[in-house]
């Protein structure tokens, strides 16, 4: 399957006017490697950074990538975009450093033409300086809310009110243009209203499409019955005193006063407001009141729950989920308010909260909901995504024991993989803001156990790697399980970790992490968690040379396995802490344990793992210079193997052969490895 999870500027708004601006950028893209679009939120920053990348003219037949700085990793987002290899760290921070030296030499030999929208208003010259392409050809537009002082080769452009021409443009697109043309004045009144803001003018507009009986007059009357949000007050003036003071003469002549300052710590009086709409000191916020006290009292919480969705992205059954309503009832719910431009359609039936809106939202909720209020609904919109994941595991990793319901089930693998692909992101996003919240930590375990089951399915289906994901969410359920008392969990996450240490080739922060779970697995009395830490912290000793700490911990380990009666487990350690032995040397101990393994496991009616062990003692021979010996131990191996089927058979013969060519009969060598052929030999096992 193909992932379509890459950034994009789906439903932004239809582009008009902004002739001027466009000409500019247009002019100035030929002569600057990167171009500010600042302004004010919603003032149409990013159609226009869109419209001017997208220009063939400036784009020159380089790609165009669009990224946003709003969510996290925005390096290794763009790599995806690129099709460039994930790199193999585990932390975030180690992750993103690599994927910055990797794109960087990828766009320092290609040329490409990068929109960076929401640069973040703090370190913004930082944010962009991070991603600006190497290549002389290449071209950036970031979008701003200040100018990147800090850039070098930087052409600011400044966005202001559209003019009114294209004003009556966008209202004539969003209402239909039959009630512009006809009241033309009112047009121009209601755009002056808003300075001919994009954002509020689309609200506006929206206002006007919901309402097809209503004329451009009653949204400007209406719009009059919000209240306009002043300009900041000016500094008071100092009171005169109770009598003028008396002039100043010399030689008979009056000398002019000296200027009055104002006193020490006195903020300085700030400029009177431009002329007419400017006088507003935030329009979209005057046209977003309008519209909002208008809704209905359902659409007004689900647009205020919405804020709790990383991203503001909802689906039809996340909208149901915030606000407890069914499904029908919630898809009415976001076509009410994407038809009215409080949210924004795009395509496989998502809907996205314009970032400008989201502030005032978040004003409205914490002032308007209680705080149990808000936690149900996060809690609700947890569980669904929970069920959701496991509905995808139903399709795309079957057979799982929890069957979802038919309501959140999907009809096939490419649907459920659609889904899981496009909401990923936001996912991965909740599990942190939900930890940060607090109060729903079972909701966020649950969460990230679910992540980490579905990571590894779409990491190979999409090619991508998901270790780093898979990283951060061990650690918040380590981190979380430690908060609310679990030491059960927290050593499983512990051990998680380590294995992924260890999977990356980190034996020291393997061992680190094994050791640190001893504890709490030892505190919740879990034997069986104890000895997989023991049985993995002697792993990771193995692989990191220290042989006798690794003797140490498989001994523990097979102490504990040989308490609890579990054979299985005692016959496998015993092979192992064999396999340690013979590379100390110690090839008495090894073939002790060797012997003692393959004993176990014919009490266990497994002749399988009994060839494996004696195929190992056999090596042991052979290393400690008893050829003779070696080539009858695995003559042993060769009569047990022809009783379970050809292929172990042939595989024995290949070590046979082996064995034999390392002893100087080469004619023998080839005779076992033609007889291997004769049987249809594949790979070559991994005995111990």
């Amino acid at each position: 399957m193909v992932s379509a999870q890459t950034d994009s500027a789906a439903g932004a708004a239809t582009f008009v006017g902004r002739r001027n601006e466009l000409a500019q950028l247009r002019e100035e893209a030929g002569r600057a490697r990167v171009l500010a679009v600042a302004g004010r939120p919603g003032s149409g920053r990013t159609a226009l950074a869109l419209q001017v990348a997208g220009d063939p003219a400036v784009a020159a037949e380089r790609p165009v990538h669009y990224l946003s700085l709003a969510a996290p990793d925005p390096v290794r987002r763009l790599l995806d975009q690129l099709g460039l290899p994930r790199p193999a760290a585990l932390a975030a921070g180690d992750a993103e450093a690599a994927a910055k030296d990797a794109l960087g030499a990828h766009l320092a030999r290609t040329p490409v033409v990068l929109v960076l929208d929401d640069v973040p208003a703090e370190n913004a010259s930082a944010s962009v300086e991070a991603l600006l392409p190497a290549h002389p050809d290449a071209l950036t537009v970031a979008v701003t809310h200040g100018p990147l002082s800090g850039v070098p080769d930087v052409r600011p452009c400044v966005l202001g009110g559209l003019d009114y021409t294209a004003a009556r443009e966008l209202l004539a697109a969003l209402a239909g243009d039959t009630r512009v043309v006809v009241d033309p004045v009112a047009a121009q009144a209601l755009a002056e209203a808003v300075a001919c803001h994009v954002g509020a003018l689309r609200l506006l507009g929206g206002w006007l499409a919901s309402r097809p009986r209503a004329s451009v007059s009653d949204a400007l009357n209406a719009l009059r019955t919000v209240p306009v949000v002043p300009h900041p007050a000016t500094a008071p003036v100092p009171p005169l005193p109770e009598h003028p003071p008396v002039p100043r003469t010399v030689d008979g002549k009056p000398v002019p006063p000296m200027p009055a300052y104002p006193p020490a710590g006195t903020p300085p009086t700030p400029p009177p407001p431009p002329r007419g709409a400017q006088r507003t000191e935030d329009p979209l916020r005057r046209a977003f009141t309008l519209v909002h006290q208008e809704l209905g009292a359902n659409a007004r919480r689900l647009l205020r729950f919405a804020t709790l969705v990383p991203g503001g992205v909802l689906d039809e059954r996340g909208a149901a989920a915030l606000v407890g309503f069914p499904t029908d009832t919630a898809r009415t719910l976001l076509g009410v308010l994407a038809a009215q431009q409080l949210l924004r359609e795009e395509p496989g039936g998502w809907y996205r909260l314009p970032l400008s809106l989201a502030p005032m939202l978040v004003a409205l909720r914490e002032g308007t909901d209680k705080p149990a209020a808000v936690e149900l609904a996060r809690a609700r919109w947890l569980e669904r995504q929970v069920r959701l994941l496991t509905a995808c595991l139903v399709r795309l990793a079957p057979p799982d024991p929890e069957v979802p319901p038919a309501a959140l089930r999907f009809r096939t693998p490419t649907e459920a993989f659609a889904w899981l692909d496009a909401a990923l992101p936001e996912l991965l996003l909740a599990v942190p803001q939900a930890e940060a919240a607090g109060g729903l930590d079972g909701l966020v375990t649950r969460l990230a156990t679910a992540l980490v089951r579905v990571l590894p399915v779409w990491g190979e289906a999409t090619g991508r790697a998901v270790t780093t994901e898979l990283y951060t969410l061990h650690n918040t359920v380590q981190q979380v399980a430690r908060r609310s008392g679990q030491p059960r969990r927290e050593a499983a996450a512990l051990v998680n970790l380590g294995d992924l240490h260890a999977a990356a080739g980190e034996h020291t922060r393997a061992m680190e992490r094994y050791r640190g779970a001893l504890a709490p697995a030892r505190a919740a009395e879990d034997h069986v968690a104890v000895g997989r830490i023991l049985e993995a912290t002697a792993g990771a000793y193995r692989a990191s040379g220290d042989l006798v700490r690794a003797v140490d911990f498989y001994g523990r380990a097979l102490t504990l396995r040989r308490n609890r009666g579990e054979r299985v487990d005692e016959a496998r350690l015993l092979a192992r802490l064999a396999a340690v032995h013979s590379a100390q040397g110690r090839h008495a101990d090894a073939l002790r344990e060797y012997r003692a393994a393959v004993a176990l496991h014919r009490k266990l009616d497994d002749e399988a793992g009994a060839v494996g062990a004696i195929l190992g003692a056999a090596r042991v021979q052979e290393l400690g210079g008893n050829t003779e010996a070696a080539l009858r131990t695995q003559r042993e191996a060769l009569e047990a193997a022809r009783r379970l089927g050809p292929r172990l058979e042939s595989l024995v013969l290949l070590r046979l052969a082996d064995t034999l060519e390392r002893a100087g009969d080469p004619a023998g060598a080839r005779v076992q490895r033609e007889q291997a052929a004769a049987l249809g030999m594949g790979e070559r096992p991994g005995f111990e």
